[in-house]
């Protein structure tokens, strides 16, 4: 029998096991799955609208028409318009129009209006015209313009730019970039109507 006054030192708590377990590259392989499914998520979504990054709703590929679709006859320091744009969207967002200008680029060569005709029969005959004055009532401009969702080629707006040679010589360009954007994304689509511009 043990004596009462004899006492057990309690056995001896390994410290280690009031640490809390270290898995590191746990927590990380999570994050790195929550990561990679929103991108995926996100990228479907984008991809469902037509907003990809390198991929804009208004990118057509090949239904845009390539060469030379005008070539015009002018004076140095006149204005003409280049009336043989028509525009599409046909993505499932609308988009909001911010600018447009050649593809290459020339100093001597400026855009100095873009529009779109009001919707009035004698506005749409006006913007067909190559030369000639338009009244401001029949202009839309460009910035800012909204073109719905689901306008394919053939459908969507004439959009008409006005260009204005500084000095006489031959102007050419394969195309004009058309600038846009959606919500806070900003795109730029190529349309390959080229033309070639002489000014006297």
């Amino acid at each position: 029998m043990a004596s009462p006054t004899t006492l057990t030192p309690p056995p001896v708590l390994d410290q280690r096991l009031l640490e809390r377990r270290r898995h590191h590259w746990r927590g990380w392989l999570v994050a790195v799955a929550v990561v990679a499914t929103l991108t995926v998520v996100a990228g479907l979504a984008l991809n469902w609208y037509g907003m990809l990054p390198w991929h804009g709703p208004m990118s057509g590929g090949l239904d845009q028409v390539g060469g030379v679709t005008a070539t015009v006859n002018t004076q140095a320091g006149h204005r003409v318009s280049y009336a043989s744009l028509w525009v599409y969207n046909p993505s499932r967002v609308a988009v909001t129009m911010d600018s447009i200008d050649p593809v290459v680029a020339d100093d001597g060569l400026r855009v100095v209006a873009a529009w779109f005709p009001a919707d009035h029969p004698i506005c749409r005959r006006l913007a067909m015209r190559w030369k000639g004055v338009v009244p401001d009532s029949c202009k839309v401009p460009l910035e800012g313009y909204v073109i719905p969702s689901h306008t394919p080629l053939g459908n969507g707006p004439r959009l008409v730019v006005e260009l204005r040679p500084t000095h006489p010589g031959r102007f050419t360009s394969p195309g004009f970039n058309v600038r846009y954007h959606v919500g806070p994304m900003h795109y730029t689509t190529t349309y390959a109507d080229g033309f070639v511009l002489h000014a006297s």
